[in-house]
């Protein structure tokens, strides 16, 4: 291999970089928040109440559940101090409370549409320690040595109910496997157990919640996107940086010039001018202009076939079927959170 190191040869390397760098383009991944739609449609029960749980640290689980359903502004939720008064009032145990007939008593004392119970079936850390052969140095030296392992398991598995309270009748129900291991290893001597269980279980717990309440209520998911600028279309930079901050009326207005400016001048190529109708596409689909935003999207797809345009397309389909079962679920919009965050990646153009 031959290497240049005249003044010449370096005048002409650095040309070459230089136009690279001229024809770069940048494409801005933006993170923004949208509301998707619970598995179940659960908008007529207002009311609901959380029964301790059975089994061990069900209590916890129960009460962490209870939190949640709070924070989600989608239920009123009874606490347990109020609970332990009515059953008492009502001459009846935690036991009883398995009677669907009593269940539906209880919940038309305590005016709840919904009864919510709970069964841990297995917490469970296990731990095993293995050795197997190794070659360790010492002193550039090879020699042979054991090498020492341990790995930690931890197993959740909940179940949960919902009850309707009017029927007695099971609205709902799931059960939730969780697991996690861990593991450490040294050579000739065995490695020390730091790691917290009781933390993991946690961890654990918090999933397995997290999972049952995607199944009654609405949740929030970050969904990633990609916007294209281009010194040919100033437009496109502007309104990535509305985008930004969540102003996509601000950022479509940029878009629509840049598509205008794209569709008039002869000199943009098909595949900016595909960039510029993707990016005004996707700023209609998450201010919930769906048709128009199809018609963006459909459009570059059209002047340049790009896998990352026909994904979106399928994604703001998807983003209208949401907004209808969201609607049907009480939810009037999916848009409540739409300020974005952006990441820049360089790519070539």
């Amino acid at each position: 291999m031959r290497f240049c190191f005249t003044k010449k040869c370096a005048i002409s390397v650095f040309s070459c970089f230089f136009i690279c760098i001229l024809m770069t383009s940048c494409a801005s991944k933006l993170k923004v928040p949208r509301l998707k739609p619970a598995e179940i449609n659960l908008s007529s029960y207002k009311n609901v109440t959380v029964f301790p749980f059975k089994g061990t640290h069900g209590r916890e689980i129960s009460d962490t559940l209870t939190q949640q359903l709070f924070e989600s502004d989608r239920f009123h939720v009874l606490d347990r101090t109020n609970l332990n008064r009515i059953l008492k009032e009502q001459n009846l145990s935690m036991s009883d409370i398995a009677n669907p007939n009593n269940s539906v008593r209880l919940g038309k004392v305590m005016g709840s549409s919904a009864l919510i119970f709970g069964q841990v079936y297995k917490r469970k850390y296990t731990q095993k320690r293995s050795s197997s052969k190794a070659t360790c140095r010492e002193d550039g030296k090879k020699y042979s040595c054991r090498r020492y392992k341990v790995k930690g398991n931890w197993h959740l598995k909940v179940g949960f109910k919902m009850v309707d309270t009017s029927t007695g009748e099971i609205i709902a129900t799931k059960v939730i496997d969780e697991t996690k291991s861990k593991s450490k290893s040294r050579r000739e001597e065995r490695p020390e157990v730091t790691w917290d269980k009781e933390k993991v279980f946690t961890s654990l717990q918090d999933k397995l919640i997290g999972k049952f309440m995607r199944m009654i209520a609405p949740y929030t998911v970050y969904n990633s996107v990609k916007l294209y600028d281009d010194d040919d279309l100033p437009w496109l930079e502007t309104g990535i940086k509305f985008a930004k901050t969540g102003d996509w009326a601000t950022a479509i207005d940029m878009f629509e010039t840049a598509v205008a400016e794209a569709e008039r001048n002869p000199d943009i190529d098909e595949k900016l001018r595909a960039r510029a109708h993707y990016d005004l596409g996707v700023a209609y689909g998450y201010s919930g202009h769906y048709t128009k935003a199809l018609e963006q999207l459909k459009r570059a797809c059209t002047l340049s076939p790009d896998d990352v345009f026909f994904k979106e397309l399928e994604k703001i389909k998807q983003f209208r079927l949401d907004d209808r079962l969201l609607k049907e679920q009480g939810v009037t919009s999916s848009r409540r959170c739409n300020t974005a965050h952006l990441t820049v990646v360089t790519m070539a153009s």
